[in-house]
């Protein structure tokens, strides 16, 4: 299994974004970002009901990226410092296969950042990662994240009736792929 050797210092940036490895002192404030009323009860993340769980969340963050197989970045505004959100490239079995993740803090919704950050993690992928194909999963329910991967260039393959679980409860996914070949081309667009 091809993995990414990357030092925690590495870092992305886009137009409004910088994407960085997730530290410790982020906790705080993903918490009150999960508890917020407005987080999508459906996401796993919002079952964490205190900030230790969401420290020992970050820990094995940190361990995939260590390892190669789970680069998470958390997503900060250039300008502000924010925190807006946490973006994932997970290693999957197979070929050069990953799979991306993605939650915006529901404060900055419909303002492209999703749009903004998966692009560039498509790019990682595809161009550091040596990603052949890379897939994303994203409930039914969550209209604004399948746009964004419709607008990025990913395909949809299928809808999953048991897509992920979430209070033990089986959510249903649209799932999207995009292979290194369709990225190329509509990266040159």
């Amino acid at each position: 299994m091809k993995t990414v050797n990357l030092p925690i210092h590495t870092t992305l940036k886009t137009e409004r974004l910088i994407l960085r490895y997730p530290k410790l002192e982020d906790a705080a404030q993903i918490f009150l970002v999960v508890k917020s009323p407005q987080f999508p009860e459906q996401l796993p993340l919002k079952e964490m009901s205190t900030e230790g769980e969401i420290r020992d969340w970050i820990r094995r963050l940190q361990a995939g990226w260590e390892k190669g197989q789970v680069i998470s970045w958390i997503a900060e505004g250039c300008i502000s410092g924010l925190l807006l959100g946490q973006m994932t490239l997970s290693k999957l079995a197979g070929d050069n296969l990953w799979a991306l993740a993605f939650w915006i803090h529901p404060d900055h919704w419909s303002r492209g950042y999703a749009t903004e950050a998966v692009q560039q993690l498509l790019a990682f992928g595809f161009e550091v990662a040596g990603a052949k194909k890379i897939w994303a999963g994203a409930g039914e329910w969550n209209t604004g994240s399948c746009r964004v991967l419709e607008k990025v260039g990913m395909n949809f393959v299928y809808n999953n009736p048991k897509g992920y679980y979430s209070n033990g409860v089986p959510i249903p996914t649209r799932e999207y792929e995009i292979t290194w070949e369709d990225w190329k081309i509509n990266s040159t667009e």
